[in-house]
């Protein structure tokens, strides 16, 4: 199941790729209970309309049932994302009347630039970046606008976001979260305030309107750090993160900026590379990557599961054996792409200085909150 699924996350298939397909359909079980959790499962992961694509274009028989839920997921996302086009255009036009900037980034650009068409592309909301000093005013636009503050957030003040902000159109409620910035306050991200992108904007069409967007490079890093950097508290990466990244190197591999992208981080092509072990490139993004890819790593596509991700409390001795080892000895395509090494002294370096380096400020950042817990509350 996971197979068919890695193979899918990508807006344009290779040869290779729909034969690995082919192969993988054709050895899944023919049930349609197995197809409906096939379905599921790449909902949870953020690919069904890229599944009825490939699917569509190979004309591979499925269940009947099977393919008009498919057909409908497919539908239903590309018409939930024509009503939050229509949404932001309101949006940015009422801003420029204000003279707020705003950007809109994440899966509403994403959609509509690196995708071939926009219902390929599931998103839970719209986010839009703005400057921090802005950030109220915008709030107030949308309020005018007829958005209202979601009721039951647990939103702190001093939050990389405001509170989500929600209107019904036509039937579909349409969530916009206001960042001023991009990514969580947290260690393992880069401070990323909207004045960080806006010299290096580009303009993308949305519903034939004109509008500021990161550039390819920016969307490039953002989608790696956001999906594949996350602190290890975070859940594991969602399928529709490697579809963002593999489509948007397909369709853009020409064009990037490949030594701004190397000067970004070291290892972020690298680690980005691993990707071809579970979707396959076309020649050209290979070439432009320049980046050794003939050794398959272990474990392709296992994510961590140790801790701090998965908890101790609970476990039994059996469970917390695999759990040690899970935590200290995750899979090598995981380290590769996490640490951005792949072999030799480095990438030894990464399995057994860098890694266990972060598992322990893991356990000293949980040591420390227990204890400040203890002193403010001696009683407890």
């Amino acid at each position: 199941m996971q197979k068919i699924l890695a193979l899918c996350a990508c807006d344009v298939g290779t040869a290779d790729m729909y034969l690995k397909l082919t192969g993988a359909l054709s050895d899944f079980s023919g049930q349609e209970e197995s197809w409906e959790r096939l379905i599921h499962r790449a909902e949870q992961q953020g690919i069904a309309p890229l599944l009825y694509k490939h699917i569509r274009h190979l004309e591979f028989e499925i269940p009947a049932n099977s393919r008009r839920l498919l057909q409908n997921l497919y539908l239903r996302n590309r018409r939930s994302n024509t009503i939050r086009n229509k949404a932001v255009i309101e949006i940015v036009s009422a801003c420029g009347q204000e003279d707020v900037d705003v950007m809109p980034v994440k899966g509403i650009a994403l959609c509509n630039f690196a995708y071939s068409e926009i219902g390929l592309r599931p998103m839970r909301d719209i986010d839009l970046l703005v400057k921090k000093e802005d950030i109220f005013k915008a709030k107030e636009i949308l309020l005018a606008l007829g958005y209202l503050e979601v009721a039951d957030h647990s939103i702190p003040f001093d939050y990389y976001h405001l509170a989500p902000l929600e209107k019904t159109i036509d039937g579909l409620p349409v969530g916009i979260e206001l960042h001023h910035n991009l990514l969580p306050f947290h260690p393992q991200y880069p401070l990323w305030p909207f004045m960080k992108s806006v010299q290096t904007s580009r303009e993308i069409l949305i519903n034939e309107t004109v509008v500021q967007t990161l550039s390819l490079e920016d969307t490039l890093y953002y989608c790696y750090l956001h999906g594949f950097q996350a602190p290890l508290t975070y859940e594991p990466y969602r399928l529709m993160h490697v579809a963002d990244i593999n489509s948007l190197l397909e369709k853009y591999s020409m064009v990037l900026n490949w030594h701004q992208l190397n000067k970004k981080t070291v290892t972020l092509l690298t680690s980005i590379s691993r990707f071809h072990f579970l979707t396959p490139w076309t020649p050209e993004v290979i070439q432009q990557l320049d980046v050794d890819i003939r050794k398959k790593p272990r474990g392709v596509g296992q994510p961590f599961c140790g801790w701090p991700l998965r908890k101790v409390l609970g476990s039994d001795s059996g469970n917390m054996f695999k759990l040690l080892v899970n935590t200290m000895f995750p899979s090598q395509w995981w380290m590769q792409l996490y640490y951005g090494h792949q072999e030799g002294v480095e990438y030894w370096k990464a399995r057994f200085f860098y890694h266990p380096r972060t598992i322990w400020r893991w356990i000293k950042m949980y040591w420390t909150v227990h204890l400040k817990n203890r002193k403010d509350n001696p009683g407890g």
